[in-house]
């Protein structure tokens, strides 16, 4: 399995409720006939800025079976199958500003449960840090805090930014919380931020769309 996450943006002058509602009453069933070898289809709402500026209004996220079914989509999408699509961005979303890239899931704590809120913190690494050693020391210092500072979350599902397809500057950690308060992120993410990171939170509406066995 490969799992692709897409941050998307809305238009200006576009509300993110009416963001929103053209997502998923509009674009989700346009896209899905176009989306085959796709094993789940996740979009995460911002409904509010926690921390900083997010830069997006929806987190996708893409399953996908395996490389073949990301080239075969990729190739759907930009064929004319895919014109109804674009067209349909266009209405709402600002599609050149996207930011795509594969992930990994890494482990956290707990077990998800089925709440529809849940708290999404977004960290990009210091300009001048390798990727590898950020991810060590993230997971050895600030990974362990993140739990207290998000008001106890039930559970945590850290992602990692993967090498490969990739368009714009995503986030080296998107981590996905359950039922979280906003604690204290904003002291937890002050020593990240000292040292060049950008930390950026936001309580995000889960919507999922199930895909066929």
């Amino acid at each position: 399995m490969i799992r692709v996450l897409a941050f998307m943006r809305r238009l200006p002058g576009v509300s993110r409720d009416a963001f929103r509602e053209h997502y998923e009453k509009i674009h989700v069933p346009t896209a899905l006939p176009t989306l085959g070898g796709i094993l789940a289809y996740v979009r995460h709402h911002v409904r509010e800025e926690i921390l900083g500026a997010p830069g997006f209004d929806c987190m996708t996220r893409f399953d996908y079976r395996d490389g073949a079914a990301i080239r075969s989509a990729l190739a759907r999408i930009q064929g004319p199958e895919g014109e109804a699509i674009h067209r349909d961005e266009r209405l709402f979303m600002d599609a050149p500003a996207n930011v795509f890239f594969p992930a990994e899931e890494a482990e956290g704590w707990g077990t998800p449960g089925a709440g529809a809120n849940r708290l999404l913190v977004c960290v990009r690494r210091p300009e001048a840090e390798q990727a590898a050693a950020f991810r060590a020391r993230f997971q050895q210092r600030a990974l362990p805090t993140l739990r207290s500072a998000a008001g106890a979350a039930g559970w945590c599902r850290p992602h990692w930014a993967l090498a490969g397809l990739a368009q714009g500057q995503g986030f080296d950690l998107v981590a996905q919380l359950g039922e979280a308060s906003a604690g204290e992120i904003a002291d937890w993410a002050a020593p990240l931020e000292a040292e060049g990171a950008l930390v950026v939170a936001a309580r995000v509406s889960v919507h999922q769309t199930p895909m066929p066995g």
